[in-house]
């Protein structure tokens, strides 16, 4: 079976990707939180609506760096679901109930990581502008943030499907 020794090879590949990924985005994300809690004025460069010149204060550059972690542990799932379902794939498990649950979680996860690309810097920036005359409430909207939720609500469809396609399978297995 050339295909099966193709989704294994590239799954071995992937796993490993999505590992790294794991264990790196996090730590992306905490030196960017040291910056900001370092030089919190540094945070409205990141904002174009705001103010160059707002004050930023300790906890609302507390605030938006909790936010900024908060936010990328959906990825994180995301991605150690990942990580499990290619080690799955590697060892020739493909169609299975827990393969389809696997790609179910992820799609929830991802459809979890789009809409926090749009809550979490809205909320940012009403944190940011909190002690402003005026505060700023941007969302923003984009075909890149749109693209990403119809893939994760893709997936989890096609996480659906393979659950019904797994089901099926087990009941004809149970007829021979």
């Amino acid at each position: 079976m050339p295909e099966m020794t193709r989704i294994s090879r590239l799954s071995g590949g992937l796993r490993w990707l999505a590992l790294v990924l794991a264990a790196v985005l996090p730590l992306i994300v905490a030196l960017a939180v040291l910056r900001a809690i370092r030089d919190p004025a540094s945070l409205l460069a990141q904002f174009p609506g705001l103010a160059a010149d707002l004050p930023v204060e300790p906890w609302q550059a507390g605030a938006v760096a909790a936010l900024a972690l908060l936010s990328v542990l959906p990825m994180v799932r995301a991605l150690a679901a990942m990580a499990a379902l290619f080690a799955r794939y590697r060892a020739g498990e493909v169609l299975s109930p827990v393969n389809a649950d696997s790609i179910l979680t992820i799609g929830r996860w991802l459809v979890m990581v789009a809409l926090a690309g749009v809550a979490v810097p809205t909320a940012q920036a009403l944190a940011l502008s909190w002690r402003a005359p005026q505060r700023t409430l941007q969302i923003a909207l984009d075909g890149g943030t749109l693209g990403f939720l119809m893939a994760a609500g893709f997936l989890t469809v096609i996480g659906w499907v393979m659950r019904e396609a797994a089901a099926v399978k087990a009941e004809n297995e149970a007829f021979v």
